[in-house]
C-alpha cells in the first residue's frame, strides 16, 4: 500500500490547478468582457459535471475556445461543441463545431480540450461537454 503522502503529492499539482480555476470565477457565474468570456458549465440530466468554458475573441476573427470540465467518468471519451442557440441543442454542424476533438477523462475525472472557432465571440451562445456517443452531459450559456 502506497503512503498517504506519496498519492498527495501526486495529485497536488491537478488539485492546485482546480482551484485556482474555481477561485478565479467564484465571485460570479460569468465573467465578461468584450473579448473575453469566462463561464461556469452546468450539470444536465444529473450527470454531476461542472467545469469552465474560457471564450476569447480573436483579433483577426474567430474565437479561442478552452474547456475544463470536471466530474466526468475517467478514462471515458468527450467531445465539445458550440452552438448558436443559448441550450446547447444539437443543430445541424459541421465537424468545425467540435472544440478540438475527442478527449478523455483522466483518473481524476478531469478533461480538458482547446480548439478555435471560425465564429467571432457576439455569436457563440452556448458550449457543451457530451459523452462521445453525443449525450450531453452539461452546458454553458455564454450569453445568458
Amino acid at each position: 500500500m502506497k503512503h498517504p503522502l506519496a498519492l498527495l503529492s501526486r495529485l497536488a499539482a491537478p488539485l492546485a490547478l482546480v482551484v485556482l480555476l474555481l477561485a478565479v470565477v467564484a465571485p460570479s457565474p460569468t465573467a465578461a468582457s468584450a473579448n473575453h468570456v469566462q463561464v461556469r458549465f452546468h450539470a444536465v440530466g444529473g450527470s454531476g459535471v461542472s467545469g469552465i468554458a474560457d471564450l476569447r475573441q480573436l483579433s483577426g476573427g474567430g474565437t479561442r475556445i478552452h474547456v475544463v470540465a470536471f466530474g466526468l467518468k475517467p478514462g471515458a471519451s468527450y467531445l465539445s461543441l458550440y452552438y448558436d442557440n443559448h441550450t446547447c441543442e444539437l443543430e445541424p454542424y459541421s465537424v468545425d463545431d467540435v472544440i478540438g476533438g475527442i478527449y478523455t477523462a483522466n483518473r481524476a475525472g478531469v478533461g480538458t480540450t482547446r480548439g478555435t472557432a471560425d465564429d467571432d465571440l457576439d455569436e457563440i451562445n452556448s458550449v457543451s461537454v457530451r459523452k462521445a456517443d453525443f449525450t450531453l452531459v452539461a452546458c454553458a450559456d455564454v450569453h445568458p
